[in-house]
This record gives C-alpha cells, structure tokens and sequence, in this order.
C-alpha cells in the first residue's frame, strides 16, 4: 500500500502498533502510559488499539517515556501527524450514523472479514441496487439519506478490488440467493455480480443448502473482523437498531467456532448452479 493509499485510520492503527511494539521492547506498561498522560485507562486502551488519535503534546510525552530518539523518533512524529489528518468530505459523510462510524474504521483496516448473513446479502457483496432496495425499507431515511448511504456502501467495496485487500470470506444461506430484494432485474445483476466477485483470488463466497437444518448461529448475522498487525479479533453484531461490538476473548472464540461450523456446511459450488 502506497502512502497515497493509506488513510488516516490506517495511519493510526500503525502508530498503535509500532507504540506497542516499543512497550515491549523497553517494559513500559500501559499504567505508565496512563500516567503519563494524566488520562484514563480507557482512553490509553484505545490509542493502543489504533482507534484514537494522539494530540504532538501527547506523543512526544509518549516517545519521551519510551526512550525513542532520533530517526525513528521523526518517523513516528510523522505517523501521528498523518493520522491526525481529516478525511476529505464525502458527500455521504454527514448520513453515517455515529453508531456506524467506528464499525466503518474497524472494516477499513481489517486484514480479514469472516460474515455469515442468513438474510440479506453482506454489504461488501451487494451491488448498487440491492443496497438501494435494501436502504430504502427503512421509513425514517429521506430520499437523499438513501442515497448517500448507498454511495458509502459503494465506497466500502472499493477495499476488495483495491491494493492490499483483505481476505473476505461471506456465508450465507441458500434462500439468500431467492430474497425478493428489488426487482427481478436488481437480483439478476445482483447474483451475476456475486459470481464475479467470488472469482477474486482473497474472496470466498459459501453457501448453506436448503437441505441443512439448523446451525449453532441460527438466524443472528454476525461477522468477525481482524485487524492488522497483534491486534485482538473483534466481532460485530449488528441489530435492528444498533451495531455492537464483542471483544471479549471467550466470547469471540464462541464466534469463530460457530463459523467454522457454518464453513463446514456450506459449500462453494451451490453459486454455480444457480441461474442468474
């Protein structure tokens, strides 16, 4: 990825990282941290893991107590100026729920996203149409709502086909394919578009056939989103009105082990045999 590329999350999540790697390297504890910055355990939490930004007081407070000098003191000056830079503004920035902002930064700069969906194609996979058709069920969203919902929907999946994609693995369930999303020309560009983007070389696309009964995820969409760099896997679940994240290990590993059963029932050819 080319620094042009990068964006500030993703500067942020590096500075995170190299911050950690210096805890470890010099035996600094996140207790000095949180001393040193006079803050809360929650806010140094979060700087570790990349999800706030660090004002030049509190970095160079930070490389003081670290001990970083020179180069590599100038290069991470220079990682937090970055991540402290503003996105250019979008036209679908202000629709964004806030609830949606932090889910939106976590996929940014996942290495990897594992999504079962037993009702609604993954936003990742569905084409501007079905997104459309999907964003405009909800009664509360204006006509430009929508569409600029839609746009940052489209804006997401640039991820997929751009430089340094994750690796995406969607699982959803056969009647998936039949869900009256649209009209009938919306579900035809839709499953001719699924066909393409599962011959991508980091995207798998697996299907539970009709035939099999219940799983142990029953019909609660979920997916599990891993960062970058030693960062702890998170999941998210999203509800009818609000997106929640689980981080805690015992819980995550439930996830990932319910998925490993919806991968070990699903299968990869079923999106072949179905006519678009």
């Amino acid at each position: 990825m080319t620094s042009s590329d990068r964006s500030p999350v993703d500067y942020r999540v590096g500075l995170a990282q190299r911050l950690r790697e210096l805890m470890q390297r010099t035996g600094v504890t996140k207790a000095a941290l949180q001393a040193t910055l006079a803050c809360s355990e929650s806010k140094v939490g979060k700087i570790l893991r990349g999800d706030h930004s660090i004002a030049p007081l509190e970095l160079v407070a930070l490389l003081d107590l670290l001990g970083v000098r020179d180069d590599e003191r100038a290069d991470l000056i220079h990682l937090g100026e970055e991540a402290r830079k503003r996105r250019p503004k979008t036209p679908w920035g202000a629709a964004i729920p806030d609830r949606l902002r932090k889910y939106f930064n976590t996929e940014e700069t996942a290495r990897s996203i594992e999504a079962y969906r037993p009702d609604l194609l993954h936003g990742l996979a569905q084409t501007e149409a079905y997104a459309r058709a999907v964003i405009e069920t909800n009664p509360a969203l204006r006509p430009n709502e929508v569409e600029s919902l839609v746009q940052a929907r489209m804006a997401r999946q640039a991820r997929l086909t751009g430089p340094n994609p994750p690796d995406y693995t969607l699982v959803i369930r056969q009647s998936v394919l039949r869900a009256p999303v649209g009209s009938p020309e919306t579900r035809f560009e839709q499953l001719r578009h699924l066909k393409k983007l599962s011959g991508l070389p980091q995207v798998t696309i697996r299907v539970i056939p009709d035939g099999v009964g219940l799983t142990s995820a029953l019909y609660f969409p979920f997916e599990i989103l891993t960062p970058p760099g030693e960062l702890r896997k998170m999941v998210y679940v999203e509800t009818l009105t609000d997106g929640l994240f689980v981080d805690e290990e015992s819980r995550i590993s439930h996830y990932e082990a319910v998925f490993q059963e919806l991968l070990a029932v699903s299968v990869a050819d079923l999106l072949d045999s179905v006519d678009p």
